[in-house]
């Protein structure tokens, strides 16, 4: 079933017919398997356009077939939720003296073909250290409610049914090298070499395409992460190609210690996602043992390892919750460390600041 996944993901991801003869024997039970995988990997819409490439005759059973359109629907819904939300924050924002930017989702969704078919979540917007503290009571003065812990990094807030959240700081390396590193790259752009031309703006496109992979990275050391993250990464890679100052993206990538972790993830842009190799701002060598083991994992956990049965559920009790995921965390890196031993080895320590980072803010 995999070969036929993939197809559809292709075919979703760059317009290609689906491989008709991958589907000729599928049974009611394969079509299953691929919805779930569809579903785990946050997939849904984009195979849904892969499936309308087939012929009549190779569709799905109607009944699913119909689940799937009705849950491609609702995706397009969830995009139109977000993008009238934008809206309504740039001015909010902007009006206020500060200086928005979009990260991730819809501002990324925008390299896809079809973005309306890229499988949303929330919004995230980086406003600095000074700029989050004045967005969040210009949110709380919206009507909007706090959700979740805030942490260090950002506050979580929903408004009308949307989830946002106010970055004070971008992303967060666990080596404290590559993190300060990281840091001076943010501070060479933000705030007035944005991208705009976009409902809110986004990072500069070379910013943007390492930002998008660690994200991923830092996701998938933790707890894994879905196809979605690296479909997301492929379709920047592709449409903003002549736009990426490739030679600097290979520099950053190799000062802070993550080129290998990049070209196995660059391995399946290419090997299954179709991405033109030429677009990559590396070779691939030597990475395809560690790019099937990427793969492996992605396929098992699933969106952010939510789907991942191999592990035990999370204790109901606060601090048995927060002890259960430090040691599984721990134990991922360990297992993971060969595609970056230094952020393996820091990520545990990060952890712990973070939890501490929760707590000061609980108190105040």
């Amino acid at each position: 079933m995999q070969q036929a996944f993939f197809s559809l993901v292709r075919s979703g991801l760059w317009g290609m017919p689906a491989n008709i003869t991958l589907f000729q024997s599928v049974s009611e039970s394969d079509w299953n398997t691929l919805y779930r995988m569809a579903q785990s990997q946050a997939l849904v819409a984009l195979t849904f356009d892969g499936i309308c490439t087939l012929p009549a005759e190779l569709y799905p059973p109607r009944p699913l077939y119909l689940q799937w359109a009705a849950n491609t629907i609702r995706i397009e819904q969830a995009n139109e939720r977000l993008n009238q939300m934008l809206t309504e924050l740039t001015p909010l924002y902007s009006n206020a003296g500060l200086n928005p930017v979009l990260l991730k989702g819809q501002g990324i969704g925008t390299n896809y073909r079809k973005p309306q078919h890229r499988q949303c979540g929330d919004i995230d917007v980086y406003l600095g250290k000074k700029g989050q503290p004045v967005a969040n009571q210009l949110l709380l003065q919206q009507g909007a409610i706090v959700e979740g812990e805030a942490s260090d990094k950002h506050a979580s807030y929903a408004l009308r049914g949307v989830h946002i959240e106010n970055h004070r700081i971008i992303l967060r390396l666990n080596n404290p090298l590559a993190n300060r590193s990281f840091r001076k790259l943010v501070n060479e752009w933000y705030p007035k070499k944005a991208e705009t031309g976009y409902t809110m703006p986004v990072p500069p496109p070379t910013f943007n395409a390492l930002y998008i992979f660690l994200h991923a990275f830092v996701h998938f050391l933790n707890s894994g992460i879905g196809l979605r993250q690296l479909c997301d990464w492929a379709c920047l890679l592709n449409r903003r190609h002549k736009d990426i100052d490739t030679p600097a993206l290979l520099g950053q990538l190799q000062d802070l210690g993550l080129l290998r972790a990049a070209q196995a993830f660059g391995y399946i842009a290419v090997t299954y996602l179709g991405l033109p190799a030429h677009h990559l701002p590396f070779p691939l060598e030597d990475i395809k043992e560690l790019g099937e083991k990427l793969l492996e994992d992605i396929l098992a956990t699933g969106n952010f390892g939510q789907h991942d049965t191999r592990i035990k559920p999370r204790p109901k009790g606060y601090w048995a919750g927060k002890w259960y995921t430090f040691m599984r965390a721990t134990r991922r890196c360990n297992a993971l460390r060969q595609f970056a031993p230094g952020e393996a080895f820091w990520y545990p320590v990060t952890l712990v600041k973070g939890t501490i980072a929760i707590q000061m803010n609980r108190l105040k």
